[in-house]
């Protein structure tokens, strides 16, 4: 025997106090300098292999952020670090415990908003009772729009948060814009290669993220054809509303119902006339983004933003241009930043600037993200779009939306640059026969379209409520022929709808919601799935408080209950909304 029973004894002693492996490694390092001391000599000595086991949280809305903590995991699995993957709608904050290594990934929605998918932790991590984390090391990724003035506060709350706690950052935390793509390759490598400092003999733990089967993106995007164009809605409306059909032949691109397709759209012709006249530069000169060449008119045109301002885009043209008096609080900068564009600002505060120096300055143009309003298992070669054409009036100028307008201005066959994006936070169900209540206002009714054709290509029938909200009957009755279809052959067992401006009293989808409480809160008890697509600062959030409503009343629970009820179906997935 090598040892002796006494040494054997404390051994076992010691592996009884659950030593960390980080403890085992040090102890066989002191045993090997013993033996140095009584040899005189080193014997042949490798040290134990050991990487940290790393857990890659993610919160994300539309899936960029499910993207970077999937290119990290795969940059760790290549490197043999052992890693696991989830969404924090899967993960429980008590598991932190457990951990020695957290990687989180965190994208803000809207203005300072945490993700659908994220309140539950968020909530958790938050509350007095979270669990310490003074063994534990991290690193937080943030995704934002720096339009709004709670840039990337998700990730800046969980980063704060971590450290309240105790947790020792791997690195610092990264804030990054819409056009993120350049900071997280450069923080995936630089975190995997921190991670990845010898090899590792474990075995790599992994829990995939679905996403669509497509190599297609903002960079490289397909482009499609324009196959058909629908005015959906009557020549009498007030605002106008197109279904686009765009062929996908030959794209390899596959889609689920509920995800999303990004179109990557042109400015207004004029505005970039206008824009170009007010700066006092040639149309023709040449510029270099990322090292290609444009003219002036195809950069304003195709690459750079000119229609959306804030404040800390404001603060940087006043410091590049030298303009020390431009205040930022002024009255007239203040409505130009809420309601206007370049233009509007370089009327009010011009400056000499070169062609480079502006396009420079500005923005990437980005892709608009529709919800899909179709089926690959009946349109196989295709993907259909709801849009409202918008256009309004502000500062005395009229306005238009970018993309809306660009596509309303589209014929058959006419190109449109596109990419697909998985939206794993609003999927049917995997149970066939759950029950399913689809809420949408306008052109939010666009995904249920989709659902209800997957539905009636897999011949399911019932187990379906449409909620639809709009303003008139009879002229802004969006897809009104194919959900009369759907019924009449049992793919959609019930409709309620509410259109606003037809009577004294204005009535939305919320208030049809309390109207039909007993029978919505008997669904909900057998198990149906909330699906939600429409305005998040408006709808989405009254259509929420119309559930309360409801579960107050028929389910005699307290406000606090029945938030939590709604907290607990969104943990089960059966809350899920796609709010803009």
């Amino acid at each position: 025997m090598i040892i002796n029973d006494t040494q054997q004894k404390l051994l076992e002693a010691i592996n009884k106090e659950n030593a960390s492996t980080e403890q085992l490694i040090w102890l066989s390092g002191y045993f090997y300098g013993l033996a140095n001391e009584k040899t005189g000599e080193a014997p042949p000595f490798t040290a134990p292999k050991h990487l940290p086991n790393v857990t890659i949280l993610y919160a994300s809305q539309t899936g960029n952020a499910a993207g970077v903590a999937q290119t990290l995991h795969d940059q760790l699995a290549t490197k043999k670090v052992p890693v696991a993957i989830h969404n924090v709608l899967d993960y429980r904050v008590k598991n932190l415990k457990k951990e020695t290594h957290v990687i989180l990934v965190a994208s803000t929605y809207g203005d300072g908003e945490a993700p659908d998918e994220a309140l539950a932790f968020y909530k958790a991590i938050m509350d007095k009772k979270a669990p310490k984390l003074d063994h534990l090391s991290y690193a937080v990724f943030g995704l934002g729009d720096s339009s709004y003035d709670l840039f990337c506060q998700t990730g800046i709350d969980f980063d704060k948060r971590f450290e309240e706690l105790g947790a020792t950052r791997l690195l610092p935390r990264v804030d990054s814009d819409v056009e993120f793509e350049d900071d997280a390759t450069q923080w995936t490598t630089e975190l995997s290669a921190l991670l990845a400092t010898s090899e590792s003999q474990n075995n790599t733990q992994s829990a995939q993220i679905p996403s669509a089967s497509q190599n297609w993106s903002e960079s490289h995007p397909f482009v499609g054809e324009v196959l058909n164009i629908i005015d959906l809605t009557d020549d009498d409306s007030d605002k106008n509303v197109w279904h686009l059909e765009i062929g996908l032949e030959e794209s390899g691109i596959q889609y689920q119902p509920g995800d999303i397709v990004a179109l990557l759209p042109e400015n207004d012709p004029e505005l970039v006339a206008q824009l170009i006249e007010a700066t006092g530069l040639s149309a023709d000169e040449t510029v270099t983004i990322k090292e290609t060449p444009y003219t002036l008119k195809e950069a304003l045109t195709q690459k750079r933003d000119i229609t959306s301002l804030n404040k800390k885009w404001v603060e940087n043209y006043a410091e590049q241009t030298g303009q020390s008096d431009l205040d930022i609080t002024a009255t007239n900068i203040q409505q130009i930043i809420e309601e206007g564009d370049l233009l509007d600002l370089i009327q009010a505060k011009p400056a000499t600037l070169s062609a480079q120096a502006l396009v420079d300055l500005l923005r990437p143009l980005r892709s608009r993200q529709y919800s899909i309003a179709s089926s690959q298992a009946i349109y196989d070669d295709e993907v259909h779009v709801t849009v409202k054409q918008v256009e309004y009036t502000s500062l005395n100028r009229a306005r238009k939306g970018v993309c809306s307008n660009w596509l309303a201005s589209l014929t058959e066959g006419d190109a449109v640059p596109l990419y697909i994006k998985a939206n794993n936070s609003f999927k049917l169900p995997e149970n066939t026969q759950a029950k399913i209540i689809m809420i949408g206002a306008g052109t939010g009714v666009a995904p249920f379209r989709s659902f209800l054709q997957q539905r009636e290509a897999d011949a399911l029938k019932g187990n379906t409520w449409l909620f639809f909200g709009e303003q008139h009957f009879r002229t802004d009755f969006l897809y009104q022929t194919e959900w009369q279809k759907w019924i009449k052959s049992g793919v959609l067992e019930k409709m309620s709808v509410a259109f606003s401006r037809d009577q004294a009293e204005k009535i939305y989808v919320q208030n049809r919601l309390v109207e039909q409480a007993q029978e919505l809160f008997k669904w909900l008890e057998e198990g149906a799935y909330i699906y939600v697509c429409g305005d998040r600062n408006h709808m989405a959030k009254d259509v929420h408080n119309a559930f309360i409503t409801i579960l107050i009343e028929q389910g005699k629970k307290s406000a606090e209950e029945a938030e939590n009820y709604l907290q607990e179906l969104v943990s089960q997935k059966r809350y899920q909304r796609d709010v803009y």
